[in-house]
C-alpha cells in the first residue's frame, strides 16, 4: 500500500471516530475495511433534521453592529453585509462577511463555517478574519425557538490568552437575525458584540 493509500485511510479512519453514533464507539470490532469504512461515513454523514434547523439563516443580509470593548463605554458600530450559502452536500453554512472596520472605512472580511455534528450532537462553528491570524471556534446547541447557543473560545494576540464566552444566534424571523456575544474575565461574564442583520430583499 502506498503513502498516499495509507494515509488516505488513515484520515478516514479518524473522521469515522468523530462521526459515528455512540453505539459504534462501544463496539470491540469497528469497520475493518476500507470499504466498510466508507459505508459507514456515508450513513454517519447523511445532514438531518438539526441541519435543517440552520436553513433560516442562508441569504443575503445586511448588518449593523455594535462591539463594546469597555462595556462603561459607548460601543463602537461598524456595518455591512453576509452571504450565507450551503457547501459540502448541504453539510456546512459558507458565511462571508464584508464591512467597515472599527475606523469607520470599507475593507472588513470574515469568513465562518456553522454547521451540526452528528458524532457530538452538537452544532459548530469556526470564524476568521482580516483582522487577525486566528480562529475562534464554538459549539453548541438549538431550542425549538430557534436560538442556537455556541460555548467559544478564541485566543486573543493582544491579551496573549484564550478567552472563553458564549455566542447567541437568535433567529427572530424569516427577515431578522440577531446574534449577541459575551465574553468572561475574572469569572464575569459581559456583553462584548451585538450583530442585527436583515434580509436584503
Amino acid at each position: 500500500m502506498n503513502v498516499m493509500r495509507t494515509s488516505g485511510f488513515a484520515a478516514m479512519a479518524i473522521a469515522l471516530t468523530t462521526l459515528l453514533p455512540e453505539s459504534w464507539a462501544d463496539d470491540a470490532k469497528p469497520p475493518a475495511t476500507p470499504e466498510e469504512f466508507a459505508k459507514a461515513l456515508t450513513e454517519a454523514g447523511k445532514p438531518g433534521s438539526a441541519h435543517s434547523q440552520l436553513q433560516p439563516l442562508i441569504g443575503s443580509w445586511s448588518y449593523t453592529c455594535k462591539m463594546w470593548m469597555d462595556p462603561s463605554k459607548p460601543p463602537m458600530e461598524t456595518k455591512g453585509t453576509i452571504e450565507r450559502k450551503w457547501i459540502l452536500g448541504d453539510r456546512f453554512i459558507e458565511e462571508k462577511v464584508s464591512g467597515t472596520g472599527f475606523d469607520g472605512k470599507p475593507g472588513f472580511e470574515g469568513l465562518g463555517l456553522i454547521g451540526y455534528d452528528n458524532g457530538q450532537k452538537k452544532f459548530t462553528y469556526s470564524w476568521m478574519c482580516n483582522m487577525g491570524t486566528g480562529t475562534c471556534s464554538g459549539v453548541g446547541a438549538a431550542d425549538m425557538a430557534n436560538t442556537f447557543t455556541f460555548q467559544t473560545s478564541c485566543y486573543c494576540p493582544v491579551l496573549k490568552k484564550t478567552i472563553n464566552g458564549r455566542d447567541v444566534v437568535r433567529v427572530e424571523g424569516p427577515d431578522k437575525v440577531i446574534m449577541e456575544s459575551y465574553k468572561t474575565e475574572d469569572g464575569k461574564e459581559f456583553k462584548m458584540m451585538e450583530l442585527v442583520s436583515v434580509r436584503n430583499k
